[in-house]
């Protein structure tokens, strides 16, 4: 895993050195191991910082460029098939100098085009440029896992694995997106190619951008999670067996390294799953890590135990770390300058942490559950869901807008009751209602990114395979996943140079899953029935049936702790855009509800440390 970045000043003016050291400094915390400059000319420059995992060796180091000098690579992530694509390559007479995926990928694309892209396994984000055309290629992985941002501003074109490379170079502006800002407060990110910054854009999941000093910026979806059809040939027995198979398959390529590969280790079903597939046919231990807090609070009881449990009846190492106030004070000043972007979730603040205990443990490499809630049905707020559209059907044929009720659950029925969007994610911030309350002068047109599920949703419904339950699944691969969930893992676990590994995203396992009919993957009595199945073979019952509880942070008694002060900057926010109500500003800091307060101080945090740089 790395830092990727570049830079072309389309005048053909040569670029200051200055620029160039600021978005490498800015990646350094990615790849520690080694950071190299290429200059392919004095207006065109690449950037690689490496965190070296696979051929360890410096004949790996990157940027990479072909024989020729044609085409140049910059690469973060991993290709776990890449022996498999060498070995094809090999077949029709290509020579390799190295062992790792690197010069896979390169020899790849120079051979098959954007058409390497159906063939890799991975999690990457890359860009190539190759001199003849005078174009950078740039693409991100088909589930989003790694990021890749770009900008297209004044005399130049540039692009960086964070937010915070192109932003520091100094050439691209901070401007703030009141659009993608009150986005930010239904789903917790920003949905689409959008930014919290309006000069910087991103390449979507499954998609590729070219940029071309003759023809400017198009783009491509190769790949779609919508696309997938149910096959209703497909009943439990062949379901349990095809998802362990392709689990297994997915877990053993991510054990693919040349360090040691460690977990992140809840003690729930998803990670001792994983844990228990990792210690398969291996004779060395496993290092599992896991978080607690000093302090305990409603609703949250912690996971060490259940990790224990686990650690000790897989035969895990465990590692353990707690989580004092003082720790989070010491990373506020820093955490939205390392989260990048806008995510709202507090679980980025654990997962700092995790990251460091990790990196301390002289461990490089991680596996992850994340994603297993999201399409085995792990939450049981999605099986309410699902229960109350059973009783509730719509009364009108189009969207209304009547009916707006500060009640969450009376939100929800209004919505569901008068055609509206009646899920629009795993994860909600402010629902509708309260947002255009919240903002001053209500959503006027000038906010159209806030509508973008809504559009989703409509033209999902008018399809006649259309099924709510899919599409849950379906619009949190579009959205919550990859812009939230994980990019916090990216972002907040990377801040320590460690990868995390996503075994249940691998895009082999998620088409299948999305082709597995309702009645087989899901029922409304308990979460996860398909993956419980599958894991009884491998992990006690203990585990398969413990209740889930989530990964959380106690957010709400940390701000209670000096309430103010975390006001203070949601005021001072407000002062500088005049974004919010000050009549409902008020009301809000003054109610119950530290999450949704918690969500405001990060927004504000993220806008204010921009301004002050």
């Amino acid at each position: 895993m790395c830092g990727i970045g570049g830079i072309v000043n389309t005048n053909n003016s040569k670029i200051d050195p200055s620029i160039i050291e600021n978005i490498k400094d800015s990646l350094e915390h990615r790849g520690p191991d080694n950071s190299s400059v290429k200059h392919i000319s004095e207006s065109n420059c690449f950037v690689h910082t490496r965190l070296s995992i696979i051929d360890l060796n410096d004949r790996s180091n990157q940027p990479f460029q072909s024989t020729d000098g044609r085409y140049t690579l910059v690469f973060n992530g991993e290709i776990y098939n890449y022996k498999e694509i060498r070995k094809d390559l090999e077949s029709i007479g290509i020579n390799f100098n190295t062992e790792g995926d690197t010069e896979v990928l390169l020899k790849g694309f120079i051979e098959h085009g954007e058409g390497i892209l159906d063939k890799l396994r991975g999690q990457f984000a890359f860009a190539i440029y190759d001199d003849s055309e005078e174009s950078i290629f740039l693409a991100r992985d088909r589930i989003g896992i790694k990021p890749l941002y770009f900008s297209s501003y004044k005399d130049w074109f540039i692009f960086g694995s964070e937010i915070k490379a192109i932003e520091k170079s100094g050439v691209v502006p901070f401007e703030p997106d009141m659009d993608s800002y009150v986005t930010y407060l239904r789903h917790l990110c920003v949905p689409g190619n959008r930014t919290g910054n309006k000069n910087i854009l991103k390449v979507q999941p499954g998609e590729y951008v070219v940029y071309s000093l003759k023809s400017g910026i198009s783009k491509k979806k190769y790949w779609d999670p919508f696309s997938f059809e149910v096959n209703n040939d497909i009943n439990e027995k062949d379901a349990i067996s095809e998802v362990d198979r392709l689990l297994s398959e997915s877990v053993e390529y991510r054990k693919v390294s040349d360090v040691e590969v460690g977990l992140f280790l809840s003690g729930g079903v998803d990670s001792s799953l994983i844990g228990k597939l990792m210690k398969e046919n291996e004779v060395t231990g496993l290092k599992g890590f896991n978080i607690d807090y000093e302090d305990h609070f409603d609703g949250y009881e912690g996971e060490v135990a259940e990790a224990e449990f686990a650690s000790s009846t897989l035969n895990i190492e465990l590692i353990k770390e707690n989580i004092k106030y003082s720790d989070f004070q010491d990373l506020l000043n820093n955490y939205s300058f390392y989260q990048d972007d806008l995510i709202g979730d507090e679980v980025g603040i654990p997962l700092y942490f995790l990251g460091k205990s990790t990196k301390s443990n002289g461990i490089k490499v991680v596996q992850v559950g994340e994603g297993a809630d999201e399409l085995f049905y792990g939450y049981d707020h999605w099986l309410r869901f699902i229960k109350l559209n059973k009783y509730i059907k719509s009364i009108n044929q189009s969207r209304s807008n009547v009916l707006d009720f500060k009640n969450h659950r009376m939100n929800l029925v209004s919505n569901i009751l008068f055609n509206r969007t009646s899920f629009s994610g795993g994860a909600i911030g402010f629902n509708l209602s309260e947002i255009n309350r919240l903002v001053d002068g209500g959503l006027s047109k000038e906010f159209q990114l806030i509508n973008y599920v809504d559009n989703k949703w409509d033209e999902y419904f008018t399809k006649k395979s259309a099924n709510l339950s899919k599409w849950m699944t379906l619009i949190d691969l579009n959205i919550r996943l990859p812009e939230l969930l994980l990019m916090r893992m990216d972002k907040l676990v990377m801040q320590s140079a460690v990868e995390a590994r996503v075994p249940f995203l691998d895009h082999k396992l998620v088409e299948y899953v999305l082709t597995i009919p309702q009645e087989v993957l899901m029922n409304t009595k308990t979460t996860k029935p398909l993956l419980k199945n599958v894991a009884r073979s491998h992990i006690p019952n203990e585990i398969v049936n413990r209740k889930k509880q989530g990964f959380r942070a106690p957010i709400g008694e940390w701000i209670k702790k000096d309430e103010e002060y975390f006001y203070e900057s949601i005021k001072e926010f407000n002062s500088l855009v005049n974004l919010f109500s000050e009549k409902e500003l008020k009301r809000v800091l003054e109610s119950d509800d530290f999450q949704k307060k918690w969500y405001l101080v990060n927004l504000a945090r993220w806008h204010t440390t921009r301004v002050a740089n």
